[in-house]
């Protein structure tokens, strides 16, 4: 992912150290209470927070590279969790990248300790379709009319509770103009991994954010395949904030130029154009599954 181009970057401090993308898993700990970190920060560094669902197939962290490329900047690249806010209170990154409708980032900026979210991409939730495809839904575009031949034919449908998930389900169940749900529409109480295990094992559709069911069928074998990821009502838009902090505890200038760079057309362009497919894990996912949000800030 690499392209010879300028862009408009931020005066920075210019290091000889090499390139170093450094990932981390989150612990899952709880989050250590909200304290200030009296340690400086390197003003060669940029440290990224960010959620794993801008991760998949690599993406993000080719951008990253592109990035310490063209600036001169180095970057840590931090997974977290629930916790990630927290975190960038604490003074642990520099810059964050989360889904545009996470409360604690609403908190974080409206307190005053994130500048303005500026969007960046969306990520999908996928319709996720059992062996056989009972209501013949593998070849169609519309998520509306796929959840309205699944109705139709009263394909079993296990409800995934996920807030993000749920709220889709809802809004195609109400499109289809609130069918009886007899007994195709299941709801087991579940979430996640247990909700698409379970419509694994009936034979059942479901809905899951892309990201994560890719990552659990390496895991573990499973009898659905995505499809229909592509309709806007699929896609959960994320954006970046750049932490507000006392001077020198953490790089806002770093942090403006990498935002910057997420948001510039050409990088918006190479968001577009990533694939899945070339990928020994996923050679069926030939549709993009990332999708540029830049032109939703004030251009």
């Amino acid at each position: 992912m690499t392209r010879s181009r300028k862009r408009r970057l931020l005066r920075r401090t210019v290091v000889s150290a090499p390139i170093a993308a450094v990932l981390f898993a989150t612990t899952g700990l709880p989050a250590a209470p909200d304290t200030t970190i009296e340690t400086s920060a390197d003003p060669s560094t940029v440290r990224v927070l960010t959620g794993a669902a801008a991760l998949t197939g690599g993406m993000f962290q080719g951008l990253i590279a592109d990035f310490e490329a063209e600036s001169g900047y180095d970057v840590t690249l931090t997974v977290a969790g629930q916790d990630i806010m927290d975190r960038a209170r604490r003074s642990e990154g520099d810059i964050v990248l989360i889904h545009l409708g996470f409360t604690p980032l609403n908190d974080f900026v409206t307190d005053g300790r994130g500048m303005y979210p500026a969007t960046v991409l969306s990520n999908s939730v996928a319709l996720l379709i059992p062996p056989g495809d009972p209501a013949r839904v593998r070849k169609l575009d519309d998520p509306f009319e796929a959840f309205e031949a699944i109705a139709e034919t009263e394909s079993p449908f296990i409800v995934n509770n996920l807030g993000e998930t749920l709220y889709i389900t809802n809004t195609l169940y109400n499109a289809a103009g609130r069918p009886d749900p007899g007994d195709w529409f299941i709801d087991l109480g579940q979430s996640g991994p247990p909700a698409v295990i379970a419509a694994s094992q009936r034979g059942a559709y479901t809905l899951w954010g892309l990201h994560p069911f890719l990552n659990l069928r390496v895991e573990r074998d499973l009898n659905l395949e995505a499809v229909i990821y592509n309709d806007s009502i699929m896609q959960r838009i994320m954006a970046t904030t750049v932490v507000r902090r006392p001077p020198g505890q953490v790089n806002e200038e770093g942090a403006l130029a990498l935002q910057d760079f997420l948001t510039d057309p050409a990088t918006q362009a190479e968001i577009r154009r990533f694939r899945l497919g070339s990928l020994e894990d996923h050679p069926d996912i030939d549709e993009p599954i990332f999708w540029p949000a830049g032109n939703q800030n004030d251009n």
